[in-house]
């Protein structure tokens, strides 16, 4: 994994990060994760990050979004909206892409819909 102090972390990075040890029906192993923290949050000296998970497997799940990004990821992919979670940095491995602002955009609505957040309509 990364070295906690070279690490720079960004909304809407995609980077391979190790997800275990889980518990349950948690996503588990290393894969690619999309960052849906504010860089604000990002850079505290927490060294964490809310992360979503990617999936290559489309299930028609509404809250699965497509990711778009800068042609860092080899095969199409989902964000898991439903597997969010805050993972300390130590985690991260290989920087792998960015996605599209809209796409980052579209991540945080559904996130903020389960939330309660602002952007219910």
């Amino acid at each position: 994994m990364a070295g906690v102090q070279s690490l720079r972390v960004r909304r809407g990075d995609v980077w391979s990060v190790d997800l275990d040890p889980t518990v349950a029906n948690e996503q588990r192993g290393t894969r690619p994760c999309l960052v849906i923290s504010s860089d604000r949050f990002n850079l505290l000296p927490i060294r964490q990050a809310f992360v979503v998970p990617l999936t290559t497997r489309d299930r028609g799940f509404p809250h699965h979004i497509a990711l778009q990004d800068d042609g860092g990821l080899n095969r199409p992919s989902w964000a898991m909206c439903e597997a969010a979670r805050a993972v300390s940095t130590q985690r991260f491995g290989r920087y792998i892409g960015t996605a599209t602002i809209a796409c980052v955009d579209r991540v945080a609505w559904q996130l903020s819909t389960w939330l309660g957040g602002s952007a219910v309509s």
